[in-house]
């Protein structure tokens, strides 16, 4: 029997491949806020930059919307992917979901993929633009410890995160040799873990 209890798993980059194009997404965010700023990661850093303007906040989000679910209607049903939740469901483990993605598109992604029923919890950048607060918030739902815990997430922002909080955090097509943390391929080979 696996000591971990919960899953907690990114969504674009790591559940599934959305085909947006970020630099031109940063480059008509940029024009928005008008600055050259980098804005990587783009939702921390629109949050950032708009503190004092939440309209400009509520327009620049808006473009960023757009983009997540034009390129979320080419998302399709991976029966694999299916699989390996029912599987991680069948040994009892609770699942939840973090993403800087708005809660409308989590939602219409995972409707495509069929896997709404498997997440306890949804937390997305609509409660956090935090990637360790979403972490914190989405444990003390599920009701699990970090240690208990099995991040899964592709950016160094998922590592420091997930490092930081003592979860078991494994990185999808692992950027940089020297992670102190597990690596796997695809998100298929987290059935390992449980």
């Amino acid at each position: 029997m696996s000591k971990y209890r919960a899953l907690i798993t990114d969504l674009d980059g790591t559940l599934v491949k959305t085909n947006i194009d970020w630099d031109m997404l940063r480059e008509k965010v940029r024009r928005i806020l008008k600055t050259n700023h980098p804005l990587k990661p783009l939702g921390y850093s629109i949050y950032l930059l708009t503190k004092d303007s939440p309209e400009l906040r509520k327009e620049a989000f808006k473009v960023v919307e757009e983009a997540e679910m034009k390129a979320a209607e080419e998302v399709v049903f991976d029966r694999k992917l299916y699989d390996v939740f029912i599987r991680i469901r069948s040994k009892n483990v609770k699942i939840g979901l973090v993403t800087l993605q708005s809660m409308k598109t989590a939602l219409h992604i995972l409707r495509k993929l069929h896997l709404t029923s498997f997440f306890e919890v949804i937390v997305t950048r609509d409660v956090s633009f935090s990637r360790e607060e979403q972490l914190k918030i989405a444990m003390n739902k599920l009701g699990v410890k970090p240690h208990e815990t099995v991040f899964v997430g592709d950016s160094i922002w998922d590592y420091e995160a997930g490092l930081k909080l003592g979860c078991l955090t494994v990185i999808i097509n692992g950027f940089s040799e020297n992670l102190l943390c597990d690596r796997i391929s695809s998100f298929y080979e987290v059935v390992k873990y449980f």
